[in-house]
């Protein structure tokens, strides 16, 4: 397929033994013209040399090869760098554990250039060895304005599934500088922008594994993520609560949420008593959420069990 040059962006850190696998499923990709911008984020290992290894099999396969090193810094400020290096109209995203199918970005493409309103596109996608399983279900693939739904959760659309225009990107900006949550950021301050265009068939294969970021530190590690994507609320609210598309009450169902998550990881560390009160922070911040509502029961049954040494178990 003949179109506009679609830049792959993948941030990479320390697994130079992982990136035949994503590397490999940008090459497969039918759609060309094609750029790979591979971002070394200070992995201080072997990695620029596989990199440059790569180099004939990327020559070979017909797509432009871009990649560079950088201090360390995340994979928001690693993307970020990308951006700025890349020279693509469009701009997609891959983690280095993570692969596409070859028919994503022509799918995508094709979609994108019969809706030209959509700046953003997504699909759906798999766990590794669960490929019969797509995720989200379809019902949380829609696509318009979606800055409601998304902080509803009504709309989920995968970062390693984002196709966005470069237009769009230069008026959003970049993602913050944060380690966490950064993603999720990005598409809210996207969906204020421009309409997305979401694209039912399973595309991307998401592969799991334990260095993620998102299982650093076990439940602990969860409760920091929590902090942070409630601070990177604010600061959104502050930044864009004056948008004629942002909708405060859609941000305080969005809030409730991660309230949500916050208080069943405490209730899942024993720490009942914060957990009581990080719930009724929740109700002050939000208001009478129904999920809110339902923590109460699970609060109660924490405190029966602390009497007894026990502690409510993660499902």
């Amino acid at each position: 397929m003949s179109g506009p040059l679609v830049s792959a962006i993948i941030p990479t850190y320390r697994r130079p033994r992982l990136l035949e696998r994503s590397l490999g499923s940008v090459l497969r990709q039918t759609y060309r013209p094609l750029e790979l911008v591979v971002i070394d984020d200070g992995s201080g290992d072997e990695t620029p040399e596989v990199l440059a290894s790569f180099a004939p099999r990327v020559k070979e396969a017909g797509v432009e090869f871009n990649w560079f090193s950088k201090e360390n810094g995340g994979p928001a400020a690693a993307r970020n760098a990308g951006m700025e290096r890349a020279n693509g109209e469009f701009f997609a995203f891959l983690d280095d554990d993570d692969r596409w199918y070859p028919q994503k970005l022509e799918t995508q493409l094709a979609m994108m250039r019969t809706h030209p309103q959509a700046g953003v596109s997504f699909t759906r996608y798999v766990h590794e060895g669960k490929e019969d399983q797509p995720k989200p279900k379809p019902g949380q693939m829609r696509d318009g304005w979606v800055f409601d739904t998304l902080c509803g959760g009504q709309t989920r659309a995968h970062m390693q599934t984002l196709v966005v225009s470069r237009d769009v990107q230069r008026r959003v900006g970049g993602f913050v500088d944060a380690r966490n949550w950064e993603d999720s950021d990005w598409q809210l301050r996207l969906s204020l922008e421009t309409e997305f265009l979401a694209v039912l068939e399973p595309l991307t294969v998401i592969c799991t594994v334990e260095s993620s970021i998102s299982r650093e530190a076990g439940l602990e590690g969860d409760l920091q993520r929590d902090r942070e994507k409630l601070r990177l609320l604010d600061e959104l609210v502050a930044e864009h609560g004056g948008h004629p598309r942002f909708s405060p009450e859609a941000v305080k169902l969005l809030r409730a949420r991660i309230y949500d998550e916050h208080v069943k990881h405490l209730i899942w560390l024993g720490r009942v008593d914060q957990a009581r009160e990080a719930w009724r922070q929740a109700l002050d911040e939000c208001g009478e959420q129904p999920l809110l509502a339902q923590l109460k029961s699970k609060l109660a049954r924490a405190r029966v069990a602390g009497w007894f040494g026990r502690r409510l178990k993660k499902p």
